[in-house]
């Protein structure tokens, strides 16, 4: 086996081969054999030396080595363009001078999660380079732009607008994020569910249902929670006639009352040994005295309301439970006990959701059950683009640094809503993706760009997701 970056040379027309560890290029046919009844192949001539930096040609009769062949990534980045053809397109309309450098940093972090100060070296790798020309993504370069584009979050938040739309339903969350800076202000020593006392940033995201991908960011200090700022990102955000879900961390008194005075219409779980959660129905096991139910993903979900709240009952989760609970009696861990289960033995399998909406259980809860797609943000954030710490060291570079990873996240989610329309996310992830599209090089010889051979994987890849590369 060759590593990657000697068999990206070997295009149809070609062989490869390894002589004391160096790699050679040549260019082959075939012949036909009579005798042996089948096609020999011919060596037709020496093309070069394969270096991890390039394609070094042979001298040529004049003694002058030629300039190498030109071998870049195509794949991915060329379906990262079309796709997301329509950022492009608001970017260049709110940040006309640097819209290209943007949309290019954003698409080679999908490509190669990096430190910015690596971008140059993959720019020039790839074909962006060549659909974006002449960007100075070098590290000095992007340092200066870091700072002088973050100042203007006016126009980021111009640029996040033109993706709410008239989203009706909003998902609200927020993640820490670790700051490895000194100098800011905003860095701060908090709590997260790591149960870290680091210097963090909190990162709160709005995620809107219709359109299924996240659409808004602020950046708030690392000991204030995600709650206290709520209002005014409503507010920035210029949110109107939506439906805000949030977890449980905005269950209290008075983020209702914030939200109730803000005229927010809202979707909030309680806690089960909330004071409002009356068990009686759920304790009588007569299903009669229930309001109704509704059937979501092919299992019965019971439900009955209580003033401003709805009680659901999922019978498929109760048994998981309760299974749980008593296997960890029977480990004998700490805390569960007997007397534990029978205290909790109605309140196994339910869910209590707080509302001020006029909308039905069955909406309420299909509503609330879309909060995992903001957890996948976070994911997406975190693991795919390695987005978990920051070391920005001022404020401005920060709220760049937040930015293009936006950027980065609305081209994962479109790879990530295209596999879910075509049904394959049992199959293939985001990062198979990239890692298919990847390794489809362009190599241009004589002046002229060739796509290089695709193998029958990547092929099979991209016919289910109908995509041809030219």
């Amino acid at each position: 086996m060759y590593p990657d970056w000697v068999l990206k040379h070997k295009i149809k027309g070609t062989n490869i081969s390894q002589i004391k560890g160096k790699y050679y290029l040549y260019a082959v046919s075939s012949k036909w054999d009579k005798e042996k009844g089948r096609a020999q192949k011919i060596t037709n001539e020496y093309l070069g030396r394969i270096t991890e930096e390039g394609l070094i040609l042979p001298k040529s009769k004049s003694g002058q080595i030629e300039t190498p062949v030109t071998v870049k990534e195509y794949g991915a980045s060329s379906v990262l363009c079309l796709m997301g053809a329509d950022i492009l397109e608001k970017l260049r309309e709110v940040f006309p001078v640097h819209g290209d450098q943007i949309i290019t940093m954003a698409a080679l972090r999908v490509i190669e999660p990096s430190p910015f100060k690596r971008l140059e070296h993959y720019y020039n790798m790839s074909y962006l380079s060549e659909t974006f020309k002449c960007l100075n993504l070098s590290a000095g370069s992007i340092s200066v732009f870091l700072k002088d584009f973050g100042g203007n979050r006016e126009k980021i938040v111009e640029f996040m607008k033109g993706f709410i739309g008239g989203s009706e339903h909003m998902i609200f969350d927020g993640t820490s994020i670790l700051s490895k800076s000194e100098n800011m202000e905003i860095n701060r020593a908090g709590y997260n569910v790591s149960r870290e006392y680091d210097p963090q940033i909190n990162l709160l995201y709005a995620f809107a249902c219709g359109i299924k991908q996240p659409v808004y960011y602020r950046l708030i200090p690392g000991n204030v929670r995600d709650v206290s700022a709520f209002k005014l990102s409503v507010t920035e955000a210029e949110l109107e006639n939506v439906v805000v879900v949030a977890d449980k961390g905005f269950g209290s008194e008075d983020n209702f009352k914030m939200l109730e005075g803000a005229s927010i219409k809202y979707i909030v779980p309680l806690k089960r040994n909330a004071a409002c959660f009356d068990t009686a129905k759920l304790e009588t096991g007569n299903k009669a005295s229930f309001d109704g139910y509704f059937m979501f993903n092919q299992r019965p979900i019971w439900y009955y309301k209580l003033s401003d709240t709805v009680v659901f009952l999922d019978a498929d989760l109760k048994n998981r439970e309760e299974k749980q609970y008593l296997n960890n009696i029977e480990k004998n861990k700490d805390g569960y006990t007997m007397e534990g289960f029978i205290e909790r033995q109605y309140k196994f399998g339910t869910m209590i959701l707080k509302h001020n909406t006029s909308k039905t259980p069955q909406e309420i809860y299909s509503l609330y059950k879309e909060r995992g797609e903001i957890e996948q943000s976070f994911d997406f954030l975190k693991n795919l683009l390695e987005q978990d710490k920051s070391y920005m060291q001022d404020a401005k570079s920060l709220e760049t640094w937040a930015f293009i990873n936006h950027v980065s996240l609305l081209l994962n989610y479109k790879i990530y809503n295209l596999l879910r329309e075509k049904k394959l996310l049992a199959i293939f992830s985001v990062a198979d993706f990239i890692a298919h599209l990847k390794y489809i090089f362009k190599v241009k010889i004589n002046g002229d760009w060739h796509i290089s051979e695709v193998t029958k994987k990547t092929k099979h890849f991209l016919d289910s997701i109908g995509f041809h590369i030219t």
